[in-house]
């Protein structure tokens, strides 16, 4: 357990304390001076980069708003006219109705000087906050160390900030047009209702364009606090093409054969998507249908995509194993929570579920962030819900020693939470049924290796990439993804599972993810991993030490050429996980624990001789761009120094030591690289590794009790083995998670697992 974060995380000024004596005191003054007059200095006495015992320096934001001087209010029944220094209204004053009021108040006391020694709380009364346009913090809305802003809910209340419009269940009618009834499933007539959205001023209603990745910019529809399916066939999973007749490109649509005669009955219909893997199993786009041949049963699109449709590996036919659905067809509203737009009329077309009453239908409209903060300090945002909307939650740009703890982000169309900074934390937060992904954080300078003491810990992120599945991951640090740094950072205590692909997408330097639980995600991708990065040799610091990553699809995966990670003390558990190197070089797979019944649980490649990575233009630029011979580069990480010179295109310097495998057949490594290299010991040495048929000593494997006991034979085997441990992997209590999730809740009951892990296939990588 900790409290507001571990303090071991901190600076060495944070681990001061009052000395009791006037004796102790003296002494503790000497060293507090020659602390504050040498550490500077050893920030450029700079040294090797030594992963093991590494750690970021964080500064975490000390948050007491029972502290605060000033108090203000702000109520769903207050009003602006008012101080907001009364929680209630006492019939001549009362609180605020908005954040802005509260937070420009905040801003004249500062600009007039009269901003309290101890800081501000606004305290936020429960209730429901229906947003038109974004909340802005800008620079001067900042507190000061020491006496920081704190928007709270008050008395752990539920606030909910809402980016959508709630609408009367009185407006919605029932189905007369014998037109559309017609089309309607046998078991839908008299079921589904309508509500004309134009006649509401609902708008994100427009025609989805030709080719998209996500929602199509198309509002959602949640009823009681759930988000509702838009209609699709087949209810669940993928049908198959055929064939390809016409692969296509950029510039031709592509034509294929489809299976089921079922998609006859859309021939009335001429506004159909179809949302696929068409081509690879990680892009899934959604292209409009131009034609459907029920003689041929034949779909024309109306446009092409990038090197067309078709698996890439079996053209020009495919293989007959391209994955796709249908989305948005009134034809297939086949059960309750399932709904439709026409959009020539603007008519939305619902089959409700049994719980449908008033006030509890939202339609998302702002596509803007909820909040937004730029160059924001010092300020914490506790125990707020938000949710309904079509953007992010949170956007923060170049902020500072900020926190968001206790939140929770949901039915969100966007990333739950975008973060760029230094000094900021996100901790003990809930962010589930995520349009794309749930925290992505950058900060820092790559150039530098400054790091940016960002941290991510405790929090509890599930079930998202609802509408744009593919790289929409639980944490990520892939600068790539948002064109921001990320140096410097600590990923810990995070739950993370149930997703159609990664856990963490990763990148940048000296990054530290430990202690997190990762499982049930990847099921619905190609290439994918719990943790999964993609060809930069500039990754370099990234620590991935004590996390337990099981019941999943991929576990480490730096794929194509990808480098720089040290894996040390994980728990890798299940048919479908371990470590694929993808030709990178310099990675450590060290004193890690594979369980699964079947090896390999550690595959390597050579990849990158036979696509020439050595010429890769992107690979190249991404070297030259942080000037790899020079300081602080050419001294923390001196292999980066020649690295061009040095056959980076294939994995240098693997190493595969002190790991206990745990399987019941096979062999627990796969060299996949060409005979030429298949025994060079400066691709990959493999040193001390324990593999075992029986168990090797954990406490209860069949309760999944991973803790090895005192005297498990490893210990002897490889004295250096860790006593890895298993119990603080995952969420903890502290200052804002006050309780632990359910089973239910972590999805860990049998129920919640969709693969029933009867999955065949055993690929855990590339």
């Amino acid at each position: 357990m900790f409290t507001q974060i571990d303090m071991r995380y901190t600076s060495p000024f944070y681990r001061f304390r009052f000395p009791q004596s006037a004796k102790s005191f003296i002494l503790y003054a000497i060293l507090y001076a020659s602390a504050l007059l040498f550490y500077p200095l050893t920030l450029f006495a700079q040294q090797a980069f030594s992963p093991l015992h590494y750690t970021p320096t964080i500064d975490p934001i000390i948050i007491d708003a029972n502290k605060c001087e000033l108090q203000f209010f702000v109520s769903p029944y207050g009003n602006d006219a008012w101080t907001g220094k009364k929680s209630i209204y006492n019939g001549k004053d009362g609180p605020f109705a908005t954040i802005s009021k509260a937070k420009n108040t905040i801003r004249n006391l500062i600009q007039l000087h009269q901003y309290p020694k101890n800081g501000v709380a606004v305290n936020i009364i429960g209730g429901d906050y229906s947003l038109e346009k974004s909340i802005v913090f800008e620079e001067a809305d900042s507190g000061f160390n020491n006496a920081p802003i704190i928007y709270r809910a008050w008395k752990n209340q539920l606030v909910r900030f809402l980016g959508g419009k709630k609408i009367d269940i009185s407006h919605f009618a029932p189905v007369t047009d014998s037109s559309i009834i017609q089309r309607l499933s046998p078991s839908a007539v008299g079921k589904v209702v309508q509500l004309d959205t134009r006649q509401l001023g609902i708008t994100h209603n427009q025609l989805f364009p030709d080719v998209f990745n996500d929602n199509g910019n198309l509002f959602e529809l949640f009823v009681n606090n759930e988000r509702m399916p838009l209609s699709r066939w087949p209810d669940s999973g993928y049908t198959t093409m055929k064939e390809v007749v016409v692969p296509g490109d950029k510039n031709t649509p592509g034509s294929f054969i489809y299976r089921n005669k079922d998609i006859n009955r859309w021939i009335k219909n001429d506004k159909i998507w179809l949302k696929g893997f068409w081509r690879v199993g990680w892009e899934e786009p959604a292209i409009k249908v131009a034609h459907i041949d029920t003689l041929k049963q034949q779909i024309d699109f109306t446009k092409g995509i990038p090197l067309g449709i078709g698996n890439s590996y079996y053209l020009p036919k495919g293989s007959g194993k391209e994955q796709w659905f249908a989305i948005n067809l009134l034809e297939e509203i086949t059960r309750p929570g399932e709904w439709c737009i026409d959009f020539a009329s603007g008519i939305l077309y619902f089959w409700p579920p049994s719980n449908f009453v008033d006030n509890h239908v939202i339609i998302s409209q702002l596509d803007k962030p909820l909040f937004v903060a730029k160059n924001l300090r010092n300020t914490a945002f506790i125990g707020l819900h938000f949710e309904a909307s079509l953007a992010e939650g949170m956007l923060f740009t170049n902020s500072y020693r900020n926190l968001i703890a206790g939140c929770t982000f949901q039915n969100l169309g966007s990333n739950a939470l975008v973060l760029s900074g230094e000094q900021n934390g996100i901790q003990s937060c809930d962010m589930f049924n995520i349009g794309k992904g749930c925290i992505v954080v950058s900060g820092g300078n790559r150039k530098q290796l400054k790091e940016s003491g960002n941290y991510v810990i405790n929090n509890h992120l599930h079930h998202y990439g609802i509408l744009k599945s593919q790289y929409s991951a639980a944490i990520d640090t892939y600068s790539e993804n948002n064109g921001a740094d990320a140096v410097g950072m600590l990923i810990a205590h995070n739950q993370i599972h149930h997703a159609p692909r990664d856990g963490i997408l990763f990148g940048g330097n000296k990054i530290v993810f430990e202690y997190n639980e990762i499982y049930y995600c990847g099921y619905a991708t190609a290439d994918v991993g719990a943790f999964y990065s993609w060809m930069d040799w500039t990754i370099r610091g990234i620590i991935i030490r004590y996390n337990y990553i099981h019941n999943t699809v991929g576990g480490v995966n730096p794929d194509d050429g990808a480098s720089g990670t040290f894996v040390y003390g994980n728990i890798f558990a299940g048919n479908r996980t371990g470590v694929w190197i993808a030709s990178g070089p310099d990675h450590t797979i060290k004193n890690n624990i594979f369980i699964k019944n079947q090896g390999p649980v550690f595959c390597i490649d050579d990849r990158g001789k036979a696509r020439d990575y050595a010429n890769n233009s992107r690979l190249i630029k991404k070297v030259l761009s942080i000037n790899p011979t020079q300081p602080p580069w050419s001294i923390e990480f001196p292999e980066m120094s020649n690295l061009l010179s040095s056959n980076p295109e294939l994995p240098l310097r693997t190493k595969f030591e002190g790991n206990l495998i745990y399987i019941k057949k096979g062999i627990a490594i796969g060299n996949k690289m060409h005979k030429e290299y298949i025994n060079d010991t400066t691709l990959l040495t493999t040193y001390n590794n324990y593999t075992t048929t029986s168990d090797p000593g954990f406490v209860n494997l069949p309760k999944g009790n991973l803790q090895l006991k005192i005297n498990a034979p490893v210990f002897k085997i490889i004295p250096q083995f860790p006593n890895i441990p298993f119990n603080k992997m995952g969420l903890q209590l502290d200052k804002y998670r006050k309780k632990m999730p359910t089973e239910a809740e972590l999805g860990k009951l049998p129920a919640a697992n969709p693969w029933k892990d009867e999955d065949t296939n055993l690929n855990f990588g590339t």
